[in-house]
């Protein structure tokens, strides 16, 4: 097993893992290949946007994690935002997503973030077995979205 950050070899096999992911998930999506492509590289070159880390098990790719930079006011530190961690099916069950997890950790306290946050849905009870073992459920608070029409 292996979690490292992305490299430009990496991202023509991460799509159908984002594929997948959104295929997964309880609100589908489907990607556009070459903006999704675009991004994805982004993220890989770009830390003040965010960080893609993967994982891999046997040679191949399993998994990745989205990051993104945030703000935190309180701190005047930056923040950094677990959005997406996804591990291929056939991958699960070998401690890929904490590793990743801890990747996401171990990357903030080297750029100096304040923190980490991340959040998932209520439905998704094998990933919230994990957080609640590796971060504090915060309680209080209302997570609310507001999508803005195209112009």
């Amino acid at each position: 097993m292996v979690t490292r950050r992305a490299m430009p070899e990496d991202i023509p096999h991460l799509l159908p893992l984002v594929q997948g992911y959104y295929h997964d998930s309880p609100v589908p999506l489907t990607i556009d290949p070459p903006a999704m492509t675009a991004h994805l590289e982004r993220l890989r070159t770009d830390s003040e946007l965010g960080y893609l880390l993967v994982t891999e098990l046997d040679e191949q790719l399993a998994g990745f994690a989205i990051l993104y930079r945030s703000f935190d006011t309180r701190t005047l530190k930056p923040l950094l935002i677990i959005n997406d961690v996804y591990v291929a099916p056939k991958f699960r069950r070998h401690g890929l997503a904490r590793q990743l997890m801890t990747a996401a950790f171990d990357l903030a306290t080297d750029e100096g973030f304040t923190s980490a946050n991340w959040q998932t849905r209520t439905s998704n009870l094998g990933a919230q077995h994990l957080y609640d073992q590796i971060g504090e459920r915060e309680t209080g608070w209302l997570h609310y979205h507001h999508v803005i029409p195209d112009a």
